[in-house]
């Protein structure tokens, strides 16, 4: 028995060797030591936490499925429409941005249950007998086209709730829309379990996983698109499993299992929406980081691992032809007056810290801002644990913070100059909060790094991490209980 355990600390003796050798020497050792032992942590108690994490988001993504009004997400009407459009011709929209192409029966629900309240949260919804379907027998009631706001989206995700909507579709309109539903809730749960693999592979503690899985699933803007007709469900999954993947590699020096996980991911990502294409400059230094940054060959890599994705993002657009679809203004503003209004600050901090954190609806459900304040307060409280115990952390610890700030300051800095532009030629806004979701698994690490940080500095009883779960938790209860008085009250 004694020969046994000595054998073990050899061995992990030689993976903290090889763990610091492959990242060119960038590690440190108590770091390299954590990374060599903690696989064997993550005992058979893992099953029992992933499934309480999958159930989680189960109930989360059923139950707002089903009380969310019908086409009350973002820009729901047009997903759903292009939905139908492939589910019922098994083709996909004519992509085009503007037009008037939704289905009779999109059009009927949308004037009768979600006109009247959209952009009104001071009204009820009303009730569903008020919609009165046209006949779902005659095919003029579910042609559609397709086009609009979503027609020039890549199908991943689309075709999945196309597949929920055929197993309905002999049934009534508002059942087949609950059908495609399920498949967000379904891509919610993709997401929670790469979320538990994130902190997983991270760590190598399974409670960790359970905790990236609860704060993931528990973010309400999250959580609501996950559950309505929202490519962005599938969008954010594959961003966690990106991220996981690259977490992977480095605890596991770039195993081809986790190359592998990241190429599935990166692809199928920018299948689900060109948005993902933000995020992957920093992906690429992420694999690079992780693979040892000292080495040419760790950039090539990386590079290889993102040319598929890149490839498809450049023949999808090409096929849409993204730009000639949008529609011009003929009166275009000055870019700075675009800029004094678009760039204001208070326009800012509704945008990337509200609609990010919980703006359910149209835009128009939001909750006391009480809770924004509790939001911005912990994020404020994780940077000064880095601050704070920024020489104790060790150096992935630092990398996580600086991938987490260029990840979120480049974003946010595309996305407004992105937005400048299109405003010049559409003269409509574009950026919402909900586009820095993707970003979210690792600015959730960070959370949980920095926040950890600051309560062993204090010598707190309580992992500050998992307060902020908890206050999720808590948050995420206000939404629901918001959306209620805002809906049926």
């Amino acid at each position: 028995m004694h020969c046994d355990a000595g054998r073990e600390v050899d061995v992990r003796r030689e993976r903290a060797k090889f763990v610091n050798k492959f990242h060119g020497g960038c590690v440190t050792p108590r770091a390299a030591q954590r990374l060599a032992a903690a696989p064997m942590s993550a005992t058979g108690s893992w099953r029992l936490w992933l499934g309480f994490v999958a159930c989680l988001a189960v109930v989360r993504g059923v139950l707002l499925a089903g009380l969310i009004p019908p086409l009350n997400g973002p820009d729901e009407p047009a997903h759903f429409d292009y939905v139908q459009r492939l589910a019922e011709d098994f083709r996909l929209p004519v992509p085009k941005s503007v037009c008037a192409g939704y289905s009779l029966e999109n059009r009927f629900l949308t004037a009768t249950l979600n006109e009247p309240i959209k952009f009104r949260p001071e009204r009820p919804m009303p009730p569903l007998s008020a919609f009165v379907p046209p006949d779902p027998d005659q095919p003029s009631s579910r042609a559609t086209t397709g086009c609009g706001p979503a027609s020039t989206y890549p199908p991943l995700y689309y075709a999945t709730a196309a597949a929920a909507y055929r197993l309905e579709q002999h049934a009534p309109y508002l059942q087949r829309l609950f059908a495609a539903r399920l498949a967000s809730v379904g891509w919610g749960i993709v997401t929670a379990c790469f979320a538990f693999l994130l902190g997983i592979a991270w760590s190598g503690r399974v409670r960790d996983g359970a905790l990236l899985g609860v704060i993931i699933a528990a973010q309400p803007m999250m959580a609501h698109l996950s559950a309505v007709v929202n490519n962005d469900a599938a969008m954010v999954a594959w961003a966690t499993g990106a991220f996981a993947a690259v977490a992977l590699m480095s605890r596991e020096g770039g195993s081809r299992r986790a190359f592998v996980l990241f190429v599935i991911s990166t692809m199928a990502g920018a299948l689900s929406k060109p948005l993902f294409a933000f995020i992957l400059p920093i992906l690429g230094l992420a694999v690079a980081v992780a693979l040892g940054p000292r080495r040419i060959g760790s950039w090539l890599r990386s590079a290889a691992a993102l040319a598929p994705a890149a490839l498809i993002f450049l023949l999808w657009s090409i096929h849409v032809r993204t730009t000639g679809n949008l529609p011009s203004t003929t009166t275009p503003q000055p870019y700075a007056e675009i800029a004094a209004w678009a760039l204001a600050p208070e326009r800012l901090y509704v945008i990337w810290h509200k609609t990010f954190w919980m703006c359910w609806g149209w835009l128009d459900t939001w909750i006391d801002d009480g809770y924004y304040w509790a939001l911005a307060l912990t994020v404020s409280l994780a940077v000064a644990g880095f601050a704070a115990a920024w020489r104790r952390l060790d150096a992935r610890d630092h990398t996580v913070a600086w991938l987490t700030l260029a990840g979120s300051v480049s974003m946010v800095f595309g996305l407004n100059g992105l937005e400048l532009v299109l405003m010049r030629k559409t003269g409509s806004a574009l950026i919402q909060g909900r586009y820095l979701l993707p970003l979210f698994p690792l600015q959730a690490l960070g959370l949980v790094i920095g926040l950890r940080a600051l309560s062993q500095r204090l010598g707190a009883w309580m992992d500050g991490s998992w307060a902020f779960a908890a206050l999720l938790l808590l948050i995420d209860a206000a939404s629901v209980a918001r959306a209620l008085v805002r809906y049926y009250a």
